[in-house]
């Protein structure tokens, strides 16, 4: 088996300030980057109060930071094209896709990240990097452009499966149009569209 490249390509180095802060966004706790100060809570610790943030405001203030400990990112990878055939075209942003998707996975788990996989004919469940990566990366090497099927709607089921308890942020590649992704699937996940890449 050959897995897809995994050299960070010119758009991931485009994309990936973008879905960090995305991440850091959705997952806050301990970490060491600063992610908002705001009013001190009964809870709170002591050691996480803003005294400058504090005397500015005339009320304590504390820092919040970015969690770093628990990093659950699930990779969806979605091969329905809609159109008539799959054109020559649709599987070249096809192919391009997969390579970012790999080398996305890639960057998490040098991150220490726990990472799955969706397609629409596989899934990795969520699991610490190390242990999944190259099951991710034969996932991909596998994947394929399928025609649209209208019994299925491959992205509503990624936004209406719960992934337990603890929060995971998903990174979509579709060629779906906007319009099309479902609601639910903006507040806990970054959508790259195979047109943009």
């Amino acid at each position: 088996m050959v897995y897809p490249p995994i050299a960070p390509t010119e758009e991931f180095y485009a994309i990936l300030p973008l879905i960090s802060g995305e991440i850091e966004s959705h997952m806050r706790g301990r970490g060491n980057d600063l992610y908002a100060i705001r009013d001190l809570a009964p809870t709170d610790n002591a050691r996480f109060v803003d005294w400058k943030a504090t005397a500015r405001a005339g009320t304590l203030k504390v820092r919040e930071f970015a969690r770093e400990d628990e990093r659950r990112v699930l990779l969806v990878l979605d091969p329905f094209f809609y159109g008539s055939a799959i054109s020559p075209e649709c599987a070249r942003k096809f192919e391009h896709a997969v390579e970012l998707c790999a080398c996305l996975a890639w960057h998490f788990y040098e991150l220490g990240s726990v990472i799955g996989l969706r397609t629409a004919s596989a899934e990795v469940q969520l699991a610490p990097g190390a242990v999944s990566i190259y099951d991710v990366l034969g996932r991909l090497a596998l994947a394929d452009p399928r025609e649209a099927d209208s019994r299925r709607d491959f992205l509503r089921e990624i936004a209406d499966d719960s992934q337990g308890s603890s929060p995971v942020f998903k990174i979509v590649l579709t060629c779906q149009p906007r319009g099309l992704i479902p609601t639910s699937l903006w507040a806990s996940s970054y959508v790259l569209f195979f047109d943009s890449l």
